[in-house]
């Protein structure tokens, strides 16, 4: 199993201090990787939802909706040190930080929909 890490963090809490606030502003790769997972999504405001899509292939995937609220998809089923590390990386990508690729086979597919939903909602309205 891969495990994503960075050293690029090295702003650290001196003992007895708190950890720096973790906000999309100054994110880093080692927060996203380090801290634990559920203090990453509610300083980042990241909602994760398990999907309904069962095909072998998907591990999950990013929507960033209106207003730049985030909503990760994850498959159902999937171990979940499986689930845990593709939320860290799809976070870390979603906020542009330099993480490296997943090994083979995973493959991260980059598709701006926001035409398509224009020319279905065009479609809909004309109907």
């Amino acid at each position: 199993m891969s495990i994503l890490q960075s050293n690029h963090d090295t702003r650290q809490a001196t003992p007895g201090q708190a950890e720096p606030a973790i906000t999309r502003a100054t994110v880093t790769v080692g927060q996203i990787m380090n801290l634990p997972l559920d203090q990453v999504l509610n300083g980042l405001g990241i909602q994760v939802i398990e999907s309904s899509i069962t095909d072998a292939n998907f591990f999950g995937g990013v929507h960033i909706g209106n207003g730049g609220k985030i909503t990760i998809l994850t498959s159902p089923g999937r171990d979940p040190r499986i689930t845990d590390t593709l939320v860290r990386y799809l976070t870390a990508k979603t906020f542009n930080l330099d993480v490296a690729d997943l090994p083979a086979p995973f493959g991260v597919e980059y598709t701006d929909i926001t035409e398509q939903a224009r020319n279905a909602w065009v479609k809909a309205v004309s109907a």
